[in-house]
């Protein structure tokens, strides 16, 4: 008996169907085959990129405590400061250090972030910690710095703040693949539910107004959220539009935002609520490397003045008091830094937390 050599078949755009041979169909499984592990060593190159330098630390927690460090509990007790630790062998981990002696040792955990912040116990981490299908994540914790709840993120993370009362968290990150931007990022800014970790809302989906009249474009952008301390429905935001980079005041029950000014960035209330600290772009980098000056808006003229900072600052500014803010500063040159100055724009910038960024403080 005669065996007649393997077939398949394929149809050609518009004609009938042709057999292949079987040396022929054994190459089209050869190109499927390396085309399908060319998928998966991207995927898993990007995953290994994800979580770069994961399992470099020097200490953990439970081994920084044994060798005689503080423990975070033992800080967040008192006036502290939060931020991600960048020192050798422990960067990406968020860390903790009293605001009496932010130079002295700090508390180790073994929560890695990319951006976090924490009010009122309540804590908001955005990671680059995550799986293969979702390597951006927004994880949700408490005092003892372990997971409560997450969620995946569209976009690489960006910025992340809690409003005073610890109600909401919000969450921006940089995106791609949006039809007016193309080959270029834009942003999604999330509002969450503290205590579950609920996704409550996009600013995306907010109404705007300027000068009384609703505006609409696509290429609406919001980023930098900061909250009322007296009352976490108020908000300010950026919008950028139309190259323009609005300062908003925003309510979330009612889903709107009305324009106040321009050229703001990354803003941040003052604890008494009566400023508003923001990074002012400058013209010293050009259109392709933008630098930002530090700058303070009062919400009653909408007048602002530069702080003394001569270094580009790329942060969503953060107060210690009403008199100072602090912000991380990165050079380029070694890990970046957390520098502090004088909101009424006197004296010199101070060094106040060496390697370390994202600061989130507790007073």
């Amino acid at each position: 008996m005669t065996i007649a050599p393997e077939k398949m078949t394929r149809r050609r755009p518009g004609g009938p169907e042709t057999e292949l041979s079987a040396p022929e169909g054994q190459r089209w499984r050869i190109f499927g085959f390396i085309a399908l592990c060319v998928v998966c060593v991207a995927v898993a190159v990007g995953y290994v990129a994800a979580n770069r330098g994961e399992g470099k630390r020097t200490l953990d927690a439970e081994g920084a405590i044994a060798a005689g460090a503080p423990s975070a509990t033992e800080l967040l007790g008192q006036p502290h400061i939060l931020m991600r630790d960048m020192a050798a062998g422990q960067a990406g981990y968020a860390g903790v250090v009293p605001s009496a002696t932010p130079d002295g040792e700090r508390a180790v955990t073994d929560l890695a972030c990319s951006r976090i912040y924490m009010a009122a116990g309540n804590g908001i981490c955005l990671s680059d910690r995550g799986d293969i299908l979702n390597p951006y994540k927004v994880v949700f914790f408490g005092p003892d710095f372990k997971e409560r709840s997450s969620s995946p993120l569209p976009g690489v993370p960006s910025r992340a703040r809690v409003s005073p009362d610890g109600k909401y968290g919000t969450s921006t990150v940089f995106v791609t693949g949006d039809s007016y931007a193309p080959g270029s990022f834009s942003t999604r800014t999330s509002v969450w539910d503290m205590a579950t970790g609920g996704h409550l809302v996009d600013l995306e989906q907010f109404s705007v107004s300027m000068g009384g009249k609703q505006i609409q474009h696509v290429d609406f952008n919001f980023w930098g959220v900061t909250f009322d301390p007296a009352d976490s429905n108020h908000f300010f935001a950026t919008l950028g539009t139309q190259g323009h980079t609005y300062l908003v005041s925003g309510d979330f029950a009612a889903r709107k935002a009305t324009v106040l000014r321009d050229g703001v960035e990354c803003p941040s209330l003052s604890p008494d609520g009566t400023r508003i600290a923001f990074k002012q772009r400058t013209s010293a980098g050009g259109p392709d490397l933008p630098t930002w000056q530090p700058a303070v808006l009062d919400l009653t003229t909408l007048k602002d003045h530069a702080l003394s900072e001569t270094r580009t600052v790329d942060d969503q500014i953060e107060w210690l008091d009403n008199a100072t803010v602090a912000y991380s500063v990165d050079t380029g040159i070694g890990a970046p830094s957390i520098y502090a100055a004088s909101a009424d724009g006197t004296g010199a910038p101070r060094l106040l937390v060496a390697d370390a960024d994202s600061p989130s403080v507790s007073r």
